[in-house]
């Protein structure tokens, strides 16, 4: 027998995950050059600190989730560290993208802030390229939080994946990270959304070439163990500022290999007794470095299309 692999579909693309943006064109003092969205009258009178703009974004997307008979995230704190991270960069190197300015993506920040889970980022920013210091005295508008989460919400199809981002079922917590630059008054916002289906061992961050790591855990329902996949890109770069806006969508591979359980068509049987599944795996045939893709895949049980529900990433060099 074989599994289908379901590779997620956004913005009419094909891809296993896909990142979501938004860049605000800026004017020279920073802000938008058009009306980004619309805010409630609650929301223009607010000035908040950190800890305000996040449980504020929160609330947003969990009115916008109800609206849809969908179940409330809770926020994530490994997801709100990686978002954080994500936020200052672009609020300092002034970009809206995916890739950092160190070269790394969302799953990769996710895994080095602790999330062991499944991560898909929506991020918005300004997009002129200027080095700033962030703000010391962290103060967030509002309104103008509520102004870039409309942003989102207010896509059509097909380009509406920072919308269906938002309200996926699956999505049960979220990571949100709020930063913004001195001498701009527009924040910058990231929505780091995660599926949590499972307990899963831990893995290494780092390795060497060849190295083989333990791939184990469990899934939780109504979700169905399905399989183990290995996938590996090159490792990441930095990048120089003027680059940065240019890398705003990024394609998580297809893994290389996948592993199953007995039963289907596999090159090695990952041992699972309904609950627990386990399986040691080699990082490359060859002594080939690169960021390494750890995913592990689930099905619902009336289906054999599998989705990631964990993807964590080892450096190898």
């Amino acid at each position: 027998m074989r599994y289908a692999v379901w590779v997620r579909r956004l913005n009419g693309r094909t891809w296993i995950a896909r990142g979501l943006w938004v860049a605000l064109a800026a004017t020279a003092g920073g802000e938008p050059s058009a009306q980004a969205g619309s805010a409630s009258p609650a929301a223009q009178a607010k000035s908040l600190d950190a800890a305000g703009a996040r449980k504020f974004v929160l609330s947003l997307i969990n009115r916008d989730r109800a609206k849809a008979g969908l179940k409330p995230v809770e926020l994530d704190e490994a997801a709100s560290r990686a978002g954080l991270r994500h936020a200052r960069d672009m609020a300092e190197n002034g970009f809206t993208g995916h890739i950092g300015s160190d070269g790394s993506v969302p799953e990769q920040r996710y895994t080095e802030s602790g999330g062991v889970h499944f991560v898909q980022e929506n991020a918005a920013c300004v997009s002129d390229a200027q080095a700033r210091t962030l703000q010391r005295a962290e103060r967030f508008d509002a309104a103008k939080l509520a102004a870039l989460h409309a942003l989102f919400m207010s896509e059509v199809p097909p380009n509406d994946g920072h919308r269906r981002n938002i309200l996926a079922p699956l999505h049960n917590r979220v990571g949100i990270g709020v930063a913004q630059g001195e001498g701009t008054n527009q924040p910058c916002l990231t929505q780091e959304f995660v599926d949590e289906y499972g307990d899963y061992e831990a893995l290494p961050q780092k390795a060497k070439p060849k190295a083989s790591v333990q791939v184990a855990g469990s899934v939780s329902g109504p979700l169905v163990f399905g399989g183990v996949g290995v996938g590996r890109t090159e490792l990441p770069q930095p990048k120089r500022r003027e680059e940065l806006n240019g890398a705003r969508s990024y394609a998580i591979p297809v893994p290389s290999t996948m592993y199953y359980p007995a039963g289907f068509k596999t090159p090695k049987v990952v041992a699972f007794d309904g609950k627990r599944f386990s399986i040691e795996v080699e990082l490359g045939a060859t002594p080939k470095p690169g960021l390494y893709a750890i995913s592990v895949w689930a099905k619902e049980p009336a289906s054999s299309k599998l989705f990631m529900v964990s993807l964590r990433t080892i450096s190898v060099k």
